[in-house]
């Protein structure tokens, strides 16, 4: 028997704990124990309470007198192995773990603990076996099955981590975990919408989830929803001023928007907290790139490349961003790189691109083609693309917006002036023409925006959910009307005061019909390049998503006759609706070409637009340096450099 004072301040103790209040408690149990050193449940829950204020020396040292008295109880032994756990003691925690099966094999409590540490060392596959073994013996334990389905993560058995997260939620319908985890592994299937539903299922049960609000911005950001991203990243830094994932998010998304000092500065806070940060300093060195800070987005690569030597990728990168003009220690290093035989495809990907770039810089065209042959090579390799798929959807396009679809719908739209779509094929100088326009006082360049895409994605339906352009049939006046209303309500988030905003997203030259039926009003201008120049930059660039027929050179010339025969059929359905512009005379007579580039747009004259490259803006393409140079023709007639090489371009788009 315990002495009845001693036995009191165990039950203040208790009390307390449950009300929270664990400075009280610790004071309470101590106490206990004070009186009664052999008081086996304070020592032991004096420990508990250690644990849960992250003093785990104090916690093993209170666990360990409780086990002196009660030596090989499986409990305490699991708790000894806890707090050395905690203390990131992993192997030893483990000893106390497997003691504890041994003096009782159907503990759950261990053998879930047992699966943490093999969590943590990397060892999933023994981890899940662990686990298994903990609900064979304990079919209703929730924190288990939420423990297995995070391992079933790391291993990408997402289907069944989704099963296993549904079932400790079944079990504890308000285990946030679990909710939070089945939000990570729905984003992973990309059911975008179903994880939505489960991190706020999660931040409902518990408003200060950090983590829920840093992966429901994830995905929201994914969904092209980037104000409500940057809601959601901004509340989880409140949550934690120390969380350096949701400031690097948040660094992403202001990226996006265009808020690119906000985005540097939501990068360097979370570089400030972990200055080897990787994706930090990544974010940190695209953002100050494009904004035209090229020497400090150097400086960033290279230091991105010294946290991480192998991070090929920055060195990619640092080469697109640098203009060489000897053989020099960068080159070095990506050579040797190349040839480590350890190293992976991707990465040897990225470092022949850089490579690439670095050669043509020094007038080595055969040495660079090589090296670009080789990267796309690799980078083709990667992707499942299929050029007839792309076929089937221009044919489905032209046979939608036929003459009659037009005059059929003739006065349907929104009325509004303010979009200008700048298109055509990326890398045919649409970042240069956005840059000419932006420069003068009534327009904003709001760069490559996902607006108009994300508007068609949303008349998709569940059942159908690749429905462009057949979709756009159904929808009568009303909903035209309200697109072209939707999509000047996204645009003015860039600018509320400018009287016209630019969206120079190239490929919207497949959704010029779509723009002719709801934005009447909207100026379009179609970029054209040179077919052998256009095909040769898109060619030898690296492009984080889409352009995936552009890294084969027959694949290339094919959709680049599909873009073609596609404008073509714009002219004949939409007389006089688009603008072609030639990248070649605007870099031979820019002024005049200027000029009539902004008497197409009824703009006045603004001296500024031949100033073009002193104008200070974001510019998030792989053109992102060279429109901070004057007008420049290094590029025309390039691809006779690589003349014997492009034979099969030439070939595909020739014949």
């Amino acid at each position: 028997m315990y002495n009845k004072k001693a036995v009191k301040c165990y039950e203040e103790g208790r009390l307390s704990q449950q009300k929270g209040k664990l400075s009280d408690a610790e004071r309470a149990y101590k106490k206990a124990v004070k009186i009664n050193q052999d008081f086996i449940e304070a020592h032991n829950d004096l420990g508990n309470v250690l644990l849960v204020r992250g003093r785990y020396k104090g916690a093993f040292n209170s666990f360990r007198k409780a086990l002196t008295l009660r030596p090989n109880h499986p409990m305490l032994l699991t708790n000894l192995g806890n707090a050395l756990q905690l203390q990131g003691e992993i192997e030893k925690a483990m000893d106390w773990f497997n003691k504890a099966i041994v003096q009782d094999p159907n503990f759950t409590g261990a053998h879930n603990n047992l699966g943490n540490a093999l969590r943590d060392l990397g060892r999933f596959q023994e981890a899940v076996a662990s686990y298994k073994q903990a609900i064979a013996i304990s079919p209703d334990y929730a924190d288990t099955y939420y423990n297995l389905a995070s391992v079933l993560i790391q291993l990408d058995e997402l289907e069944e981590a989704v099963n296993k997260f549904e079932k400790a939620i079944e079990i504890d319908p308000g285990h946030q975990g679990a909710y939070n985890g089945l939000g990570n592994a729905l984003a992973f299937q990309a059911e975008m919408g179903k994880a939505v539903g489960a991190y706020r299922k999660a931040i409902e049960i518990n408003p200060k989830h950090k983590y829920a609000y840093n992966g429901l911005g994830n995905v929201l950001s994914d969904m092209g929803d980037i104000d409500e991203a940057i809601v959601s990243y901004r509340k989880a830094t409140e949550i934690d001023p120390g969380h350096k994932e949701a400031y690097n998010g948040l660094g992403n998304a202001l990226s996006n928007m265009g808020e690119i000092e906000n985005a540097i500065a939501a990068y360097r806070k979370a570089i400030e907290i972990d200055p080897l940060h990787k994706q930090a300093c990544k974010g940190l060195a695209s953002a100050l790139s494009d904004y035209g800070e090229i020497e400090e987005a150097i400086a960033v690569y290279r230091i991105s490349i010294e946290i991480n030597p192998e991070h090929t990728e920055a060195y990619r990168s640092l080469s697109k961003n640098k203009k060489f003009s000897e053989y020099d220690d960068d080159i070095r290093a990506m050579e040797s790189l190349y040839g480590n035989k350890d190293y992976s495809d991707e990465q040897k990907m990225h470092l022949a691109f850089g490579l690439g770039k670095a050669y043509e810089d020094l007038g080595d065209y055969e040495k660079s083609m090589d090296y670009i042959l080789q990267a796309t090579r690799l980078k083709r390799a990667s992707i499942d693309y299929s050029v007839s798929e792309e076929v089937e959807l221009f044919s489905n396009i032209k046979a939608t917006f036929s003459s009659d679809f037009f005059s059929d719908r003739e006065g349907t739209g929104n009325q509004d002036h303010t979009p200008i779509f700048i298109l055509g094929m990326p890398r045919s100088g649409t970042s240069l023409v956005e840059q000419i326009l932006a420069s003068h006082p009534d327009v904003f360049g709001a760069g490559e925006l996902n607006d108009l895409s994300v508007l068609i994605q949303n008349i998709s339906s569940a059942e159908s959910p690749s429905n462009f352009p057949a979709g756009i049939i159904d929808l009568d006046s009303g909903a035209l009307d309200d697109l072209g209303k939707q999509y000047i309500e996204r645009i003015r988030k860039h600018s509320v005061t400018s009287k016209y905003i630019s969206d120079k997203m190239p490929q919207n030259f497949l959704y010029i019909g779509l723009i002719r039926v709801i934005l009447p009003n909207a100026k379009i201008i179609n970029c054209c390049r040179d077919p052998m120049d256009n095909c040769l930059s898109l060619f030898k660039n690296y492009f984080n998503t889409a352009q995936y027929y552009s890294y084969d050179l027959t694949e290339l010339g094919q959709y680049y006759n599909l873009y073609l025969n596609l404008m073509q059929h714009w002219r004949d359905t939409l007389a006089g609706f688009v603008y072609d512009l030639s990248y070649e005379q605007l870099v031979t007579d820019q002024e005049n070409q200027s000029r009539q580039l902004l008497d197409y747009c009824h703009f006045p004259w603004d001296d500024a637009c031949l100033d073009f490259h002193k104008t200070r803006r974001t510019v998030k393409t792989a053109s992102n340096a060279q429109v901070r140079r004057p007008i420049y023709k290094d590029s025309v007639q390039l691809w006779k450099r690589y003349e014997k090489q492009l034979e099969p371009l030439r070939v595909a788009i020739y014949g």
